[in-house]
C-alpha cells in the first residue's frame, strides 16, 4: 500500500512538472475530511451525482454548495483557495485535478457571481469518472439529449441536458488516455438554461 501511494505522489509530481502545473497541495484539499473527498466509483453513479445536483444549480465534490448565480468570486476563493495563475488565455479561475480530486473551472457575470461551472473529472483512473462515460451511457441514464451539436473549432459533440433552470453540456471527444477509438465525456460544462 505504501509503495502504491509512493508511486502516485511520484507519478503526480512528475506529470505536474511534465505540464507545468504547480504540485502544491491547496490547503483545501489537506483538510478535507474522507467523506468529502470521496467521488463516486464508476462513470454511472458519478453521472447520476452530477445531474442529480445540476438541478440545483451545482457539481458535486469539494465544488458542492457553490451555486450558478448565487455564490460570487470571493465565495469560490474563501472555499478552494487560489486558482492556478491566468495564463491570459481563459477567463476561468481554474483548480487542477490532482491526488485524486477532480479539476473545476469557474467563470463570472460582471457582478462577479459564479454563471458557469466546469467540470474536468479525475485524472487518476479516469475511466471510473467521465472518461468512462460515453453517449450510449448519457442516452442509457439520462435519456435522448435535448440537443447536440459540433463544437467547429475541436470537432467534438457538445450533448446538451436541461435540468430545470440549468442545462448540463456533455463534451464529448476523444481522450487518447482513455482510447484512441472510443468517443468519451473530456469535460462538463453547467449554466444557466438560455444561455
Amino acid at each position: 500500500m505504501k509503495k502504491t501511494a509512493a508511486f502516485v505522489v511520484y507519478a503526480s509530481l512528475a506529470s505536474s512538472a511534465l505540464f507545468g502545473f504547480s504540485p502544491a497541495i491547496s490547503a483545501h484539499t489537506m483538510t478535507k475530511t474522507t467523506a468529502e473527498q470521496s467521488i463516486p466509483q464508476g462513470p454511472q453513479a458519478a453521472l447520476n451525482s452530477i445531474y442529480e445536483l445540476a438541478h440545483k444549480g451545482q457539481m458535486p465534490y469539494y465544488a458542492k454548495g457553490l451555486k450558478i448565480g448565487v455564490q460570487t468570486k470571493k465565495d469560490v476563493h474563501h472555499k478552494l483557495g487560489k486558482p492556478y495563475p491566468e495564463t491570459g488565455q481563459s477567463s476561468f479561475d481554474l483548480y487542477h485535478a490532482e491526488m485524486g480530486n477532480p479539476g473545476f473551472a469557474f467563470h463570472y457575470d460582471k457582478k462577479g457571481k459564479i454563471d458557469e461551472i466546469r467540470y474536468f473529472g479525475t485524472n487518476v483512473e479516469k475511466e471510473t469518472n467521465i472518461g468512462g462515460m460515453t453517449p450510449s451511457l448519457l442516452k442509457k441514464q439520462l435519456g435522448p439529449a435535448d440537443s447536440v451539436s459540433t463544437i467547429l473549432q475541436t470537432k467534438e459533440k457538445k450533448y446538451v441536458y436541461r435540468t430545470g433552470d440549468y442545462e448540463l453540456e456533455f463534451i464529448v471527444g476523444h481522450d487518447p488516455d482513455i482510447s484512441q477509438h472510443e468517443l468519451t465525456v473530456v469535460h462538463i460544462n453547467l449554466i444557466k438554461a438560455g444561455f
